[in-house]
């Protein structure tokens, strides 16, 4: 009584604790089946899959409780992730920021039209997007090289949005290794998976479909799954994500462009880490 009147919450209103950010993401992209992976394009970009075992995404790095009885999820998270678009916003694109302003667009709306002015690869411009450290690569900064006369901001955005791409596939390539589950889709939320253009991306550098869903929100969609499970609105998680969640639109890969990522990735992106670590150090 005393905290219903402190907060105007209704008295006798149920609480109810659901689970971690990405463990109510992963659920709200309907990813409850080994071969379905849920990828984060919001502040801190992730991915993770949802496994019946428990199992290690890097040695000693503990999988998350799932929000579904008696499963893991293990995620493979890169820090900074699309506040790197915000960062770029802030510092790069002035132009765009108000240019939008006038449109009545936003400058990631804006920033976005432009993407595909620039070629797949941005002419050899390469970025590795570890702008903040990571829990097992402390030593980590970003790295940006291959630049020449020809590149321009929007090089700079759009190697941004690949390196975030590549970072998120080398996580999904370790997850599957560790896990030895074939993951043959990819669902994806936040920020980021407004974009058609980078949805395509992504689908472009996994190699696999792509698929959002009826909200960009799906921590609060989980959220939501798991307290009508609990009120026995549905008999269970499975249940309510059958009912609740909507696929809205698919992205398929284009080979070719897969072929070329991937190229990019084996022969350098893969490489940066290792190579500059003493300079890190």
């Amino acid at each position: 009584e005393k905290c219903s009147k402190e907060t105007g919450i209704k008295e006798g209103l149920p609480f109810i604790a659901t689970g971690a950010d990405k463990a109510c993401e992963t659920v709200g992209n309907g990813c409850l089946s080994k071969d379905v992976a849920s990828v984060s394009l919001g502040t801190a970009a992730s991915v993770e899959i949802t496994t019946d075992k428990y199992v290690e995404p890097e040695t000693f790095m503990p999988a998350y409780t799932a929000v579904a009885n008696g499963k893991f999820n293990p995620e493979i998270q890169i820090f900074r992730g699309f506040w790197m678009v915000s960062w770029f916003r802030d510092q790069f694109a002035l132009n765009e920021k108000i240019e939008a302003e006038k449109l009545g667009l936003s400058a990631e709306r804006l920033l976005d039209e432009k993407l595909a002015a620039v070629p797949l690869g941005c002419n050899g411009l390469i970025l590795q997007p570890y702008w903040g450290p990571g829990l097992k690569t402390p030593q980590a900064k970003g790295i940006m090289i291959g630049f020449s006369d020809i590149h321009t901001r929007l090089h700079v955005y759009r190697a941004i949005i690949e390196g975030l791409g590549y970072a998120l596939f080398d996580g999904l390539e370790n997850l599957q290794r560790r896990s030895r589950n074939k993951i043959t889709r990819i669902a994806v939320a936040g920020g980021g998976s407004q974009s058609d253009i980078i949805c395509q991306i992504t689908a472009d550098i996994m190699g696999r479909e792509v698929y959002r869903v009826q909200t960009y929100e799906t921590s609060g969609l989980g959220c939501s799954i798991v307290a009508f499970n609990t009120l026995n609105y549905y008999k269970s998680i499975e249940e309510a994500v059958s009912k609740m969640v909507r696929v809205k639109d698919t992205f398929k890969p284009i080979e070719e462009n897969h072929a070329k990522y991937m190229q990019f990735y084996n022969r350098v992106y893969k490489k940066i880490y290792e190579r500059n670590l003493p300079i890190y150090n």
